[in-house]
């Protein structure tokens, strides 16, 4: 990246950039002109070093920027405010970013006792931040405590996001903050589902806070956080329409020009699904699937509903032919042991009867 002299090797820069983008695609310029709708507005430092398209690597669109010293955000700017205002009601921003940086310029200047003329005004109230938690800045080592006056800066800036009219109208609308945590560990301490907590969209940045359930108990007791009252199911035109059948109303044809049976018989969706099954049975058989015997077993269980659809079906097949697999393995070893128990006895019997042959030959002699 080339080192920028002056005025003259900006414009020069802008055009060859321009005649990159153009020749890898000539509709950029085009799309960029229709509009915009950036999912996030980020407000951030002036500081030079910190460019927000190469920090997040994203192209023009993609993000809604604002800039200012130190990245203040203070309620009577009213750059800042319109911004904002801007970016969450017409442009329908998804995220605010408050963005530090570590080394910033501002915050060094609002820690040190020097004068940088009008700036003073601007940096005041990081002042008072500083003021405020003196005593644990300055236990940090030096090299630390500008970065940890940025963080305390940062938030000081998402308290004042989250307090504005235009971002709790977005919550109103549904546009919700993320607190996800906050409904699981509410939704379990009142033992009931995410859906039935109720948080109070006004305190939505304080209720983003609460990272613990100790946190979430006092929100709760504070009537914060409750549990939605059980909804009860109305039977009141369910009374009424009954009534109105008892007087003879509501037993006509009505706008379906038939009886239940004209639309969509019973009967042909009956045929349908029996066509389907008894298709499939003959299919088996002829690929030697099933027999003659179990199809014609199966067959009848079609025609008395025994299946619901095909998927039924092939499941009892499968299991079918597997009992029938196992009957057949333990029929075939009762078999095996039979024989064996017969030729065993026929051997015992040949040997008892030589033996008896023996005796008797003996005797004779």
């Amino acid at each position: 990246m080339a080192t920028i002299q002056g005025t003259k090797d900006v414009l020069e820069n802008n055009k060859e950039w321009a005649a990159q983008v153009q020749a890898k695609n000539p509709d950029y310029f085009a799309n960029l002109a229709k509009g915009q709708s950036p999912k996030l507005l980020w407000i951030g430092c002036a500081d030079s070093r910190v460019a927000v398209d190469v920090l997040t690597q994203t192209q023009p669109g993609d993000i809604f920027v604002h800039r200012n010293i130190a990245n203040r955000i203070p309620s009577e700017d009213l750059s800042a405010l319109s911004v904002i205002e801007y970016a969450v009601k017409h442009l329908k921003v998804e995220h605010v970013v408050v963005a530090g940086h570590t080394g910033c310029g501002g915050v060094k200047a609002a820690m040190s006792n020097g004068s940088v003329g009008i700036l003073d005004h601007w940096l005041r109230p990081i002042k008072d931040i500083y003021q405020a938690n003196q005593s644990e800045i300055d236990a940090l080592p030096e090299s630390e405590r500008v970065d940890r006056l940025s963080e305390l800066n940062v938030i000081q800036g998402v308290d004042t996001v989250s307090r504005l009219p235009v971002v709790h109208e977005a919550w109103k609308e549904g546009r919700s903050a993320n607190l996800t945590t906050q409904k699981r560990l509410a939704s379990s301490i009142l033992k009931c589902g995410k859906r039935k907590v109720w948080i109070d969209p006004n305190e939505v940045s304080e209720i983003s806070q609460a990272n613990s359930r100790q946190d979430i108990r006092k929100l709760v007791k504070s009537g914060l956080i409750f549990k939605k009252p059980q909804v009860s199911h109305s039977r009141f035109r369910t009374r009424e329409l009954a009534a109105a059948k008892r007087l003879g109303r509501h037993t006509g044809y009505g706008k379906r020009k038939g009886t239940a049976e004209a639309r969509m018989p019973s009967s042909v969706l009956w045929m349908r699904r029996m066509r389907v099954l008894r298709n499939m049975l003959r299919k088996y058989r002829e690929q030697g699937k099933i027999d003659r015997h179990m199809y014609h077993e199966l067959y009848v269980k079609s025609k008395g509903n025994t299946f619901k659809n095909k998927r039924v079906l092939m499941e009892h097949i499968h299991k079918a032919k597997a009992e029938n697999a196992r009957i057949k393995a333990l029929s075939d070893q009762a078999e095996a042991h039979r024989l064996r128990n017969k030729a065993a006895r026929e051997r015992r019997a040949q040997r008892i009867a030589s033996k008896r042959e023996a005796l008797i030959s003996g005797e004779q002699q």
